[in-house]
């Protein structure tokens, strides 16, 4: 029993050595910048250490720079499946991060949050978590006009804009501002900040607002001092509005091809850039092959900023199964892309389904012949 305890134990040693150094090699391209090739070696080494959460961690990270959240989130939260202490901290990030990017702010925040309570001073999570307070603030303040009633019954009437533009109009009359937003008071604050209007003398001072959100969405409330510049803590007094949605403008998006032909369009592209199998690079690449790889993760950052996310993410579907798409060009060039996210460990090789032979017929019952061995009755 000891001989096969130690023999299974020196395999065991063995195994964990082998995906350190491809860990290692991982380590290396990913300083190098040589993501793809990166996220290849992490691959590697899970298949030698398939519940190491340290691999699918690094894993995710190399994803989240080649632009691929789904995938990043995916290996981040097997990671924090296997390990969800503080010692594995950067999950959490990571997870945040790729539901950022997926643009699933209110889910990131939460992933955030989770994080923070394990270290509070974290300054990634404190950052991602502030990006994706801003975000879902900016949405919800901009997705909408907010109307309500001065005292003397005049409307008034304001628009956000996710350039940091607020624009107030009285009496048919725009007046705009530049905004601030905090979100990490409460209630949460906007800086509003008066543009010149030619007029000499200096600009008005900015003036700080409080906000919330009420009644679903349906409601804003804003409160601005008078005659101070202190930030208000109640919503009370008379720089308090109530305001209610109202009617925006410029809310209506306008498709111009369906998503699928984008697609198609969108894995062509892919396809001209990536070549159909990755290069080998050695464990200490050139000053050219570094500079090809680049090149190459430089066009796949523009396709993606040029088609947009809900275009890569159906691209990836049906890369992923190729034979559901719509059309035959579309499963024929998504072939193509699936051929080169395999030779770069992204996608798993397909299995290949052997079909069971097909049952032969029984051979025919030979007689025996007369006088051979037969018995006669």
């Amino acid at each position: 029993f000891r001989r096969q305890f130690d023999t299974i134990k020196s395999s065991h040693e063995g195994t964990q050595a082998s995906s350190d150094k491809i860990k290692q090699q991982g380590n290396s391209y990913f300083s190098l910048g040589l993501y793809m090739q990166a996220s290849m070696m992490y691959t590697e080494a899970l298949e030698l250490q398939p519940e190491n959460p340290v691999l699918f961690c690094n894993r995710a990270m190399a994803y989240l720079k080649q632009d691929m959240p789904v995938e990043a989130l995916a290996d981040s939260e097997k990671s924090l499946e296997l390990d969800a202490s503080a010692t594995n901290i950067k999950g959490y990030w990571r997870k945040a991060q790729a539901l950022v990017d997926l643009n699933r702010h209110d889910e990131a925040e939460a992933a955030a949050d989770d994080g923070l309570a394990l270290q509070p001073g974290n300054q990634h999570l404190n950052r991602v978590r502030r990006v994706a307070r801003e975000t879902v603030t900016m949405r919800r303040l901009c997705k909408c006009d907010w109307v309500c009633k001065m005292p003397n019954g005049i409307e008034k009437r304001y628009k956000f804009s996710d350039n940091g533009v607020m624009t107030m109009t009285v009496f048919g009359h725009n007046v705009e501002a530049a905004f601030d937003l905090s979100v990490e008071g409460n209630p949460r604050s906007i800086v509003v900040k008066m543009k010149a209007d030619g007029q000499p003398g200096p600009p008005p001072p900015p003036i700080p607002y409080i906000f919330e959100f009420h009644d679903n969405d349906e409601e804003l409330w804003l409160c601005h001092p008078v005659n101070s510049t202190e930030l208000p803590t109640k919503f009370e007094g008379q720089g308090f509005d109530r305001m209610r949605r109202g009617e925006a403008a410029d809310c209506e998006v306008t498709f111009n091809e369906p998503l699928d032909d984008l697609c198609e369009k969108f894995i062509q592209e892919m396809n001209e850039v990536l070549p159909l199998t990755a290069p080998q690079l050695p464990a200490e690449p050139s000053e050219d092959e570094i500079g090809k790889e680049a090149l190459i993760m430089d066009k796949i950052a523009k396709l993606k900023q040029k088609y947009g996310m809900a275009v890569h993410q159906r691209a990836m579907e049906l890369t992923k199964d190729p034979d559901s798409a719509p059309s035959d060009a579309l499963s024929s060039v998504a072939k193509q892309l699936r051929k080169r996210f395999v030779s770069r460990k992204i996608l798993a090789e397909p299995k290949v389904v052997v079909p069971p032979e097909e049952a032969r017929p029984a051979a025919p019952a030979v007689e025996a012949a007369p006088g051979n061995g037969s018995v006669s009755k």
